[in-house]
């Protein structure tokens, strides 16, 4: 095979490769479906309320040898991942490992670190299954001595924060994005959270699965049309994606959008940030919106005793909220009241997050609760819970500590579907070209080979001499021929 035509298939399938690259993803991605934890039957509405609050999902995964079943509850509140010993025996796992360096202590003996949530505990780590295919054999955590909270709340918990500040390197070690990366199960340190059942609908929910988070790679980027059915419904892509940056703390960072504007039937707030919490069902909202939504709604209920005013206290956070909760009847009043939305305006994200009154209302034990409620110091401001998440999905890049939203636009699906059927023509139409010019190559050179070949000079040289003298012995003989017949004719008197 000639150098040209090696260049030619080399170029060829060069080019396969790199249009196919631009085709296909490859970055690497985990996909974990979730479940929550049902929530406690009473007939008590302040109990009611109280249950409705937390969001409390989790991912169902394998830790130690033996295998340990654990539940890791996904929190926003914490970067860190810790397991509480009322949940993991170590004494009972031959692969535990406690992680203090020798320099430190040589005592096993709990350190203070001093998180959210965390008061002190074990550097660790074990053998964690995540799924069939996906284990981490050196997956760190603390092993929780005390937290800041009540023992009854003990859970294992996986951190979804962003590491910010100066993290302390034993804790960045045991954050789960760190770890994937590390272990090379994904390529990007990003998340997104999808439901697949809607809370406070009880009749739509999915006992066997609430929803799916998927790390490291991004929602258009995701093929596999039947391990991503829920999600592919969505119809996310690329040229779509808008991006915000989270809010920078004081001492870390939050998921948090700064909204441009916050407002309910054309009234604004004044406070315009928004903390993403999914740990939390229902928003917490400001004062200031309590007044306007009295002023625009409740005032008219309450005084028809169709809705009250309620307080709860919630011990996990040694914290007062005040609520409103509703009897059915007051399903009969949302068409009246349609128009009055409540919007987060956000110029980054090119959206209005907008929700009607009867999206913000959780139906739960034949009541009704209203899905913003009100901590009664204000210590907070916003904090956007479950139902925000369900209805607009967002994209987490700890990379870039920004927050992603896909703003749909249905033409969109069309111009997509119109960029990939141009994207394969091009394609066909490259390789088309590229088959031509290498079928193009082999005939020229096949008719190449069937004319004579050029001599050079001194084969020229060669050639000539030998024909010369070939000629000559053939021109002397003829001579000679001919000179013995003129005299033969001659004798003969002719």
């Amino acid at each position: 095979m000639s150098f040209i035509n090696k260049k030619i298939i080399i170029l060829f399938f060069s080019c396969l490769f790199h249009i196919s690259s631009q085709i296909e993803e490859t970055s690497k991605d985990l996909s974990l479906l979730f479940n929550k934890d049902p929530i406690k039957q009473t007939n008590d509405n302040i109990e009611k309320m109280s249950n409705l609050l937390y969001n409390k999902i989790y991912i169902n995964t394998k830790i130690a040898t033996p295998n340990q079943s654990i539940k890791f509850y996904l929190r926003f509140n914490e970067y860190i991942t810790y397991i509480t010993q009322n949940y993991y025996k170590k004494g009972d796992s031959n692969s535990y490992v406690f992680t203090r360096s020798k320099k430190d202590s040589e005592d096993f003996e709990p350190k203070e670190f001093k998180t959210d949530d965390l008061k002190t505990g074990y550097e660790s780590k074990d053998i964690l299954n995540l799924d069939e295919e996906n284990a981490i054999k050196d997956f760190n955590f603390i092993l929780v001595d005390k937290l800041n909270i009540k023992e009854e709340f003990y859970q294992p918990v996986m951190g979804l924060n962003i590491p910010g500040g100066n993290p302390r390197p034993v804790l960045l070690g045991t954050n789960i994005l760190e770890q994937l990366k590390n272990n090379k199960i994904i390529d990007k340190r990003l998340f997104s959270v999808f439901f697949f059942n809607k809370i406070g609908k009880e009749k739509s929910e999915n006992k066997d699965v609430d929803g799916q988070i998927i790390f490291g790679k991004f929602p258009h980027e995701l093929k596999d049309e039947k391990k991503y059915e829920q999600i592919k419904k969505y119809n996310f892509f690329e040229n779509e994606l808008e991006w915000t940056n989270a809010e920078v703390e004081e001492f870390h960072m939050k998921w948090k959008i700064k909204f441009d504007s916050i407002s309910f039937s054309n009234e604004q707030t004044s406070d315009f940030v928004g903390e993403l919490v999914i740990e939390h069902n229902p928003f917490v909202g400001t004062v200031q919106f309590k007044k306007i939504i009295n002023e625009y709604f409740f005032d008219e209920f309450i005084s028809k005793n169709i809705c009250k005013e309620e307080q709860f206290y919630n011990s996990r956070e040694n914290l007062g909220y005040k609520f409103y909760s509703c009897d059915t009847s007051i399903e009969l009043y949302f068409n009246k009241y349609q128009d009055n939305v409540l919007q987060f305006k956000s110029k980054d994200l090119n959206e209005i997050f907008t929700f009607k009154l009867e999206e913000l209302f959780l139906q739960y034990n034949n009541r009704f609760f209203f899905g913003v409620i009100f901590d009664e110091y204000q210590m907070h401001g916003w904090k956007l819970g479950r139902i925000f998440l369900e209805k607009y999905p967002l994209v987490f890049s700890v990379d870039n500590k920004a927050i992603g939203y896909y703003k749909h636009n249905p033409g969109n699906i069309t111009n997509k579907k119109g960029s990939k059927a141009i994207l394969v023509f091009l394609v066909l139409l490259v390789i088309l070209l590229l088959f031509i010019l290498f079928i193009g190559i082999r005939k020229y050179n096949v008719l190449k080979s069937l004319l004579p070949r050029k001599l050079k000079a001194n084969e020229l040289n060669d050639q000539f001499t030998y024909k010369s003298v070939e000629e000559t012995k053939r021109e002397i003989t003829t001579e000679m021929v001919s000179k013995v017949g003129d005299n033969s004719v001659s004798s003969l008197g002719f």
